[in-house]
């Protein structure tokens, strides 16, 4: 396949299960952001809920290295772009459509995980910290951090901005230019960072993606497939050297397509993203070595008042 140059590219996977059987994890502000003074340990975020919906990988929560930046207000919302659609929660559990915002209201009804076509009334309000929105079908309101610009993939794949998104995620990884890095990760839920499919999910806000190639935070990625043994480094040592070798390379682009990724991993795109687009960033292997030192990331998009950001980056290659 012709080469196309693209691009793309945060840390905390939110998979929360309320007590009431829904969820509605509490939404942590994106911006403005302030920075600590140093980097805390990696932490495992504890699940929330009966055993059976206990997320399958931890979650590794990245700080801010010493640093001073301004303030930054959020952009400004010039438009509801409907419809919406479900994200982040979990196969086996649902989105709770409230009485009104925060989870002290009544149950009005209950959203699927794979819920689309979700409709915004237009108004909002703030509860316990949490942004909620009102919705129709049903009515009620529902915490806006588990809700998502829906784009049909159809009109997604023929999107130019979106090969745009890539062809700057190509240069930022390339220079190593973190501004240009930290500028496309989404302000609504950041950039879900993942080494391994099934390892540590780091989730990095577009502050903290701005510096995050000169950081020297250990993050714990999880056991390596194949030998097993635990990955640990930084964004630098781990992840931004795969990202140069497939984008600095003759990859080739396959919209909503997991290629036979699925033969080391059943679930390549993991449930709770599916209603965000994605884009697979391969590398062929070389006939040096039988061709096994093929490389892949699956890139996903989210539209941000109708803009597309980079939401997830999960890499992929070859298992003995």
């Amino acid at each position: 396949m012709k080469k196309k140059r693209f691009l793309l590219l945060s840390i905390l996977v939110l998979t929360a299960c309320m007590p009431s059987g829904g969820t509605e994890t509490p939404l942590p502000p994106t911006l403005p952001v302030t920075l600590t003074p140093a980097f805390s340990q990696p932490t495992t975020t504890p699940p929330i809920g009966s055993p059976t919906e206990i997320p399958s990988q931890p979650t590794v929560a990245i700080t801010a290295p010493t640093a001073t930046l301004a303030a930054v207000s959020p952009p400004p919302v010039t438009g509801i772009h409907n419809p919406y659609a479900v994200v982040l929660v979990q196969p086996n559990d649902v989105l709770n459509v409230r009485t009104g915002a925060g989870v002290e209201n009544a149950i009005a009804g209950t959203l699927q995980p794979e819920a689309s076509g979700v409709n915004r009334t237009g108004p909002a309000s703030s509860a316990g910290g949490d942004r909620w929105v009102e919705i129709q079908n049903p009515g009620g309101w529902v915490n806006a951090k588990f809700l998502t610009e829906y784009v049909a993939p159809s009109a997604f794949c023929v999107d130019t901005r979106v090969a745009d998104l890539l062809n700057s995620l190509e240069t930022a990884v390339l220079t190593s230019n973190d501004d240009l890095f930290g500028s496309l990760v989404s302000p609504a839920h950041g950039l879900d960072a993942r080494l391994w499919r099934y390892g540590a999910v780091a989730n990095y806000t577009p502050e903290e993606a701005s510096w995050v190639f000169q950081s020297d935070y250990v993050v714990v990625w999880g056991p390596a497939p194949g030998s097993g043994e635990e990955t640990m480094g930084t964004f630098n040592t781990e992840i931004l050297p795969k990202l140069q070798e497939v984008f600095g390379a003759d990859y080739a682009l396959h919209c909503k397509d997991t290629l036979d990724l699925a033969t080391f991993s059943l679930e390549p795109w993991p449930p709770e993203y599916t209603n965000i687009n994605f884009y697979t960033v391969y590398k062929p292997g070389t006939g040096q070595y039988g061709g096994l030192d093929w490389r892949a990331w699956i890139v996903g998009v989210e539209y941000l008042q109708g803009q597309p950001t980079l939401f997830a980056l999960i890499h992929f290659q070859w298992e003995p």
